[in-house]
């Protein structure tokens, strides 16, 4: 195990930045057969990694050579899909001088950038639930994580990233931006949102939250997209409606046809994921039917079920939500190995296209250009908490002058966490419990 490129990537602060923000020093703090950098992006209209797998597709390479040097992994392996030859072309070119490292081609599927779905379409194993990928001897990391890993490298912390802004604006882009960019800022540089009612998608359009408050939005490490859609939008609905009235929508409306589970993409893995099932345990009262929680425990909160799988236009991705976490607060368990792949799982496979026209964003699937030049933010609110695990401890206070890169908060001791850093020069204003604030001096 290389304990300098952990120090390196624990110090730049590295957090995954293709989901929940996982600290990349604890998860590469490891002995792994695989290392595999998830270039699917598979959620809709989202282009901020197709952009970077462009420009910095030699980052990318190097990010994922530290990682595998820190692991001792035999494969590097960065699953791209086909669709974006572009960007292909690019990583093959990258790592053409690595006989270690392998690109491999997706199919243009939805949620072909599920770490399950990858492990599975690169090795041909599955993780039981519950367990973490090196359960398969694998480390998964985003392509714009392997990025910031090359940076942290070369002693570079996180402290920009790449954003995409569509949907209901006059101009959409992608843009790399600093963090702590207020989304405020981010609807400007777009020029403006182009209807009245609007409700702002932090993320992708399946995965990502409607933000109940854009004015109290920022950029962190995570945050790949903001996207507009008009409030009386029905994806935005699905998001936003009230769940007890869901739920008896569900009692009067759910027939058991069983669709969502038959789309589901980690059920078709024999996780054991059963959508039809978690809707029959709450609108039957037949909790029963869940036995050991695997139903619900093994979801990846994809939404297919919701978005695709059901006809009655009910949500149960937002059901599975709430019992998953009733029961991991319980402390549930599965204790259960996967079972056999289905067969027919090739045909279970959900077109990006198809899920773009049943989400009713068929308007928004549309160019996004990349913007290189735009006049950078005054101000910035970078927040403590951008990872899994604890709450960065402030190391300034207010009044302070800082520089761009500077650390400004770091882990808790013994803690789970990621170092924030000042993504530009100015002054401290502002120390609270959640968020420091600095302004261009």
């Amino acid at each position: 195990m290389n304990e300098l490129v952990l120090e390196k990537v624990k110090q730049a602060g590295v957090a995954g930045a293709g989901g929940a923000g996982f600290p990349t020093h604890v998860k590469i703090a490891c002995k792994a057969e695989y290392v595999i950098v998830n270039c699917a992006e598979c959620e809709p209209l989202i282009k901020s990694d197709k952009y970077l797998m462009e420009q910095h597709s030699q980052a990318i390479v190097t990010g994922l050579e530290a990682v595998m040097d820190c692991t001792g992994a035999k494969y590097g392996v960065l699953a791209v899909k086909h669709k974006n030859k572009t960007a292909v072309g690019a990583l093959e070119s990258a790592a053409s001088g690595n006989e270690k490292i392998s690109v491999h081609l997706l199919e243009n599927y939805y949620p072909a950038g599920d770490e399950q779905q990858i492990i599975y379409e690169v090795t041909g194993r599955v993780i039981p639930v519950g367990k973490l990928p090196i359960e398969a001897g694998c480390v998964v990391i985003n392509a714009q994580t392997a990025f910031h890993v090359a940076e942290a490298m070369e002693s570079s912390p996180v402290i920009r990233r790449n954003v995409t802004i569509t949907g209901e604006v006059h101009s959409p882009l992608t843009v790399t931006v600093p963090i702590g960019t207020a989304v405020t800022y981010l609807l400007e540089l777009a020029g403006g949102v182009t209807c009245e009612d609007y409700t702002v998608i932090i993320g992708g359009p399946l995965m990502g939250r409607a933000a109940e408050d854009v004015k109290s939005e920022f950029v962190t490490k995570t945050t790949n997209g903001v996207i507009v859609l008009p409030t009386n939008h029905e994806l935005v609905r699905k998001k936003t409606s009230s769940l007890e009235q869901e739920l008896k929508i569900a009692k009067a409306a759910c027939c058991q046809c069983n669709y969502c589970t038959l789309v589901c993409p980690r059920s078709n893995l024999g996780l054991g994921v059963m959508p039809h099932k978690v809707m029959q345990a709450l609108t039957f009262s037949n909790a029963g039917v869940l036995v050991d929680g695997n139903a619900a425990l093994g979801c990846c909160n994809c939404g297919l079920c919701t978005y695709v799988g059901c006809n009655m236009g009910l949500s149960p991705s937002r059901f599975i939500a709430r019992m998953r976490t009733e029961l991991l607060a319980k402390k549930v368990k599965s204790n259960r190995e996967p079972g056999p792949v289905n067969l027919f799982r090739e045909d279970t496979k959900v077109p990006s296209k198809r899920v773009i026209q049943r989400t009713g964003l068929a308007d928004y699937d549309r160019e996004v250009p990349y913007v290189d030049s735009y006049d950078a933010p005054r101000a910035v609110r970078i927040m403590l908490k951008q990872h899994i695990g604890a709450p960065c401890i402030p190391v300034v206070s207010e009044g302070d002058m800082v520089r761009v890169g500077q650390c400004i908060g770091q882990i808790p001791e013994g803690a789970l966490g990621a170092n924030i850093h000042a993504s530009m020069s100015g002054r401290v204003v502002t120390v609270s419990k959640d968020y420091i604030d600095i302004m261009e001096a």
